[in-house]
């Protein structure tokens, strides 16, 4: 293989890696995206769900409850920083 023919397959394969590269850059900003409509369409629904305008279907019962449950126990650290904080108040 000559010199120019070497040159060009390396090139190529600079440029078909560069664009795998692209694809796998728009993917993952794609899935950041997907992944914060997702979460947006769950706090939602847990709003509406809380505020009784939407019914829990069966299938999502678990999860809501499961929800529920790490809100009293995030509350609950809270509670115990907020409580340990007033004890020693230059704490943050």
């Amino acid at each position: 293989m000559d010199l120019g023919k070497l040159l060009e397959v390396i090139r190529d394969r600079v440029v078909h890696r560069s664009q795998v590269g692209k694809r796998k850059l728009d993917r993952s900003a794609a899935r950041r995206r997907l992944d914060l409509a997702l979460r947006d369409l769950g706090e939602r629904y847990h709003a509406l769900a809380q505020a009784g305008t939407v019914s829990i279907p069966s299938e999502l019962a678990a999860l809501v409850d499961e929800v529920r449950q790490h809100e009293e126990r995030l509350a609950q650290h809270d509670a115990e920083i907020a409580e340990l904080r007033k004890d020693h108040p230059s704490t943050t």
